[in-house]
């Protein structure tokens, strides 16, 4: 496996993890001010982040040391490819979900609220680049 099929495999993994558990304790009403020692859903993004920052420098780090050097190289022109293509469809799924924003404003949603489906927008577009990286090495596209 190429470090940057590692590197796709790493940020689906990490944002997932990271992000994942911020949606779903937000989602699921958890993220109000009295639970988290009082910390409230902005500091439950902060330590998201941190995680997410955290993770991504420590996996990468085991996976460029468990790369040989030749496949830590420049990337040929089929990786320049595959990564092309997959950040044109995670933009075009940004696109259509920064469009969709205007549901939630539609049902009432202000602020915070349309701040985090903005982020969740962006969250399902980083996983969607990872995701068909992922599936363009595997074809060998």
């Amino acid at each position: 496996m190429s470090f940057r099929e590692k590197s796709a495999w790493i940020t689906l993994v990490s944002v997932l993890v990271c992000f994942g558990a911020y949606f779903v304790e937000l989602f699921s009403g958890l993220a109000g001010d009295r639970h988290f020692g009082g910390l409230g859903s902005l500091h439950l993004l902060l330590l998201s982040v941190v995680a997410l920052v955290v993770l991504q420098l420590v996996l990468t780090l085991i996976a460029s040391l468990t790369t040989p050097k030749a496949g830590r190289g420049l990337a040929d022109e089929r990786e320049q490819k595959i990564q092309w293509r997959a950040q044109s469809l995670g933009y075009r799924v940004l696109m259509v979900l920064a469009l969709a924003l205007f549901a939630p404003a539609v049902f009432g949603h202000r602020g915070v609220e349309m701040a985090n489906f903005a982020l969740l927008a962006v969250v399902i577009s980083a996983l969607t680049v990872s995701v068909a990286q992922i599936v363009m090495f595997r074809r060998g596209v």
